[in-house]
């Protein structure tokens, strides 16, 4: 028996709401990143503001971890080559002195006389981030966001402001903006910049407000300052600042470095023989590709502004190219 359907869906407007494929869909905040969208932006000029706070880090067995995961990230951008193209996390996150083939790829490129293989050497870019739970206090172009914990990933400007502010190298006061009793909100201001051809994020009119106590977000009634007693957290508030900090729907150790699988290191092999002329036709074999769904475009430092020195001429929010200093 044929099945029966209504003629209206098939002979009527009704096609016109199955267009959904055409339609530019951006990435949803569903893996827990804070991600600034400088389109939201309402006033270009004076760019992309809210107001966070950096949290300190209760694992998931409720213990204090590290306040920040740092992560060295590699992309190969290979033109044309979406099979030998990806994202591979750099041996380096687990120590100075393991190995990383793409690291020795860059410098075998990047030093050689050989015309040609120096700009190869541009197919291969890099990031250092860092991830840190923060607490959304204000953000007018993402409202809904405000008072979720979440994770933010942020580079070099940032991380030095923090450390500045460790330092006490502003006020003169050392403050570890981490912490509940005497930490800071941090002013979140980003503008695009465009240097040459390229257009990236700039962070660097940010800054940290005054030391004051961590404001808990309460559903219905907004923020609470916790109770400080004696220079710490009331002892009856102690549970519930706990609870509210593990109240998140993504943990950082999601972010967390991961070492090279062994077809990832196959495929290093190959990206590099393809680079230094050693092409193999094994490769197409393979149809999987490296990712980390993390790692923003946007987030790259091209090997196209890197210096004699080893320094970078692009994005402040960057760090020195292959420098794990």
């Amino acid at each position: 028996m044929a099945q029966e359907f209504e003629n209206d869906d098939l002979f009527g407007d009704s096609l016109d709401t199955k267009m959904s494929f055409l339609e530019e869909r951006k990435a949803a905040n569903n893996d827990g990143i804070y991600r600034i969208q400088l389109d939201k932006a309402k006033d270009k000029k004076k760019g992309y503001r809210s107001v966070i706070r950096f949290l300190p880090n209760v694992t998931k067995e409720g213990k204090l971890g590290e306040s920040a995961i740092e992560k060295i990230t590699h992309y190969v951008n290979i033109p044309n080559n979406k099979e030998m193209s990806g994202f591979f996390d750099s041996p380096k996150n687990f120590g100075k002195e393991e190995h990383c083939g793409l690291s020795s790829l860059f410098y075998q490129l990047d030093k050689s006389k050989n015309a040609v293989l120096k700009e190869k050497a541009k197919c291969l870019q890099y990031s250092k981030k860092y991830y840190s739970y923060v607490l959304i206090l204000e953000d007018e172009q993402q409202p809904e966001l405000v008072g979720k914990i979440m994770i933010f990933q942020y580079g070099k400007t940032i991380a030095d402001k923090i450390k500045t502010e460790m330092n006490g190298e502003i006020t003169g006061e050392k403050c570890n903006v981490f912490k509940v009793e005497t930490g800071k909100d941090f002013v979140l201001v980003v503008k695009e910049i465009q240097t040459g051809d390229e257009t990236y994020p700039d962070y660097k009119n940010s800054s940290f407000k005054e030391r004051s106590p961590l404001q808990i977000y309460v559903e219905g009634k907004g923020f609470k300052p916790v109770p400080i007693v004696d220079g710490k957290v009331a002892p009856k508030a102690q549970a519930m600042v706990k609870e509210f900090l593990m109240k998140r729907e993504h943990n950082l150790d999601e972010f967390a470095p991961k070492r090279l699988t062994d077809e990832q290191q196959a495929k290093i092999t190959e990206i590099t023989n393809f680079l230094t002329g050693k092409v193999s036709a094994s490769f197409n074999q393979s149809k999987s590709k490296p990712s980390s769904e993390d790692f923003d475009m946007e987030d790259v430092v091209s090997t196209e502004s890197v210096t004699n020195s080893g320094g970078t001429k692009g994005s402040e929010d960057d760090d020195d190219f292959f420098n794990f200093d």
